[in-house]
């Protein structure tokens, strides 16, 4: 009898994923703080804050995304009044109160509040982080939409080089950083068109007004080391690591791997197989650092694509010769040395010979042949090629090919400081670089070890939980 009524009772359902991060949201202070930057309005039943917790629960349930209008779906049997407030029943979640939040949001400035959340959680977990990591990316959408419809809002255009490479789409383009521990402080959405140096720029206007420079480090990719944001950086008081392009400074570039060719690399300390070289040099009038690496896959990598691609260059560059004759020597060996000038930086040997051959010219008349009449023949001259491929030269060349190159103003140290503003060995200065996809971690499967922390949570919500989600997506939510 017992077992009947157990069964008559209505059940809440709500996927353990998306409850553990509104719980997270809500015990954070995170949708009082959202709630606190609008003025109360008794007409509102979902507030700004609750609308970003709704949102955020649906992205990180076993169906991902969905369309604003179908977040209420996902409610439909959980406990709305005790997770969005008294007034927020399911036909509280419809599309138009999702939108009308979304546009108050926007009229905020959204990176502020981004950093706020940032600021209480850091606080709240006792996070601190004195190294920030600046990437740019950008995402196709399938849209009509070719100007904005709100003053200042991004909105989508080509720009030929879309990272999913559906160039024949529209496309934004998002700037995001994060701290040394993955968490994501500032992120701001621009047009499609938008060159990856401005978006530098804004990042680092907007970090020298939140942190002190002169303790903090930035990490970027290549397309920061322009001269003005080098000097924006040195500027503010920024250390700062990038992997440094072939055009800047005078090609500088260049002048350090010719300096590792005649030089000699140190093995790294903390990845074997590595080796590194470290030196300064003057670019505008700054001493500036420098540290080059090179790893055990580059050259092997480097081999096997001068063995390819060199193949394809060497072979198109002599073709030309299987199929063509010359009526002397002096024109034979004339084309050869052309080819052969070209042919630089190769790891395959050229063995060649001139030979004559006999070439048939017809009979010197119209008509038939005349009976036991042989044809005119003449002697010219036919270039022969045979490409073999040297391992020792591939070797070498890839030595050079696969140094890559980092640029710094880090003091150099041979132990590093507490804060590696103050000095860091060129190890670190490698490791700072290649920890870039912090950048990205936040919002991969939910790699960041936060979500260890979130598990614990103590919801105190009288509902049933169904772990049908998944909780690594929790990850989402830094």
């Amino acid at each position: 009898m017992a077992l009947r009524k157990g069964m008559n009772k209505q059940t809440t359902r709500l996927q353990a994923a998306s409850a553990l991060a509104m719980a997270m949201f809500e015990q954070k202070g995170l949708t009082e703080l959202i709630d606190s930057k609008f003025k109360h309005d008794p007409r509102i039943r979902l507030t700004p804050g609750n609308a970003v917790k709704a949102m955020i629960g649906t992205m990180l349930s076993a169906e991902g995304r969905r369309p604003l209008f179908g977040i209420s779906n996902f409610y439909l049997s959980s406990p709305t009044e005790q997770l969005f407030g008294s007034d927020a029943d399911v036909n509280a979640l419809n599309a138009r109160a999702f939108s009308r939040n979304l546009d108050r949001l926007f009229k905020m400035d959204l990176g502020e509040l981004t950093f706020e959340c940032y600021s209480m959680l850091c606080k709240e977990y006792g996070l601190s982080s004195n190294m920030f990591n600046i990437d740019e990316t950008n995402f196709s959408v399938t849209s009509l939409v070719k100007e904005p419809d709100v003053m200042e809002a991004a909105f989508p255009e080509r720009c030929g080089h879309a990272k999913d490479g559906h160039n024949e789409r529209l496309v934004y383009s998002l700037l995001s950083v994060t701290d040394g521990n993955g968490a994501i402080c500032y992120e701001r959405p621009y047009d499609g068109a938008t060159t990856d140096g401005e978006m530098d720029r804004d990042a680092i206007e907007f970090l020298s007004k939140k942190v002190d420079p002169d303790i903090t480090t930035l990490a970027a990719d290549c397309k920061i080391v322009t001269g003005p944001l080098v000097k924006l950086m040195l500027e503010k008081g920024f250390g700062f690591v990038a992997k440094c392009p072939d055009n800047f400074g005078k090609k500088v570039r260049s002048k350090i791997v010719e300096s590792v060719r005649t030089g000699t690399m140190d093995p790294s300390l903390v990845r074997d197989g590595w080796e590194l070289y470290d030196t300064d040099a003057e670019v505008e009038g700054k001493m500036l650092r420098f540290v080059a690496f090179r790893t055990t896959d580059d050259i092997s990598a480097g081999i096997e694509y001068l063995r390819d691609q060199g193949l394809k260059e060497a072979g198109s560059r002599f073709s030309r010769f299987e199929s063509r004759t010359y009526n002397c020597d002096v024109d034979a060996r004339r084309a050869l040395d052309e080819a052969l000038y070209c042919h630089v930086d190769s790891a395959y040997d050229v063995i060649w010979s001139i030979d004559e051959v006999e070439v048939s010219v017809g009979y010197g008349h119209r008509g038939r042949p005349r009976k036991d009449e042989k044809p005119i023949t003449k002697t010219e001259y036919k270039v022969n090629v045979e490409l073999v491929f040297n391992e020792e030269r591939a070797k070498a060349l890839s030595q050079d090919r696969g140094v890559r190159v980092l640029i710094t103003n880090l003091p150099r140290s041979n132990a590093d400081e507490e804060n590696i503003r103050f000095g860091a060995t060129a190890d670190t200065v490698l490791m700072t670089y290649l920890g870039q996809y912090r950048v990205g971690a936040p919002v991969r499967d939910g790699t960041n070890n936060l979500v260890r922390w979130w598990i614990g949570i103590d919801i105190h919500r009288p509902i049933t939980l169904i772990p049908e989600g998944n909780p690594r997506g929790s990850a989402a939510c830094v």
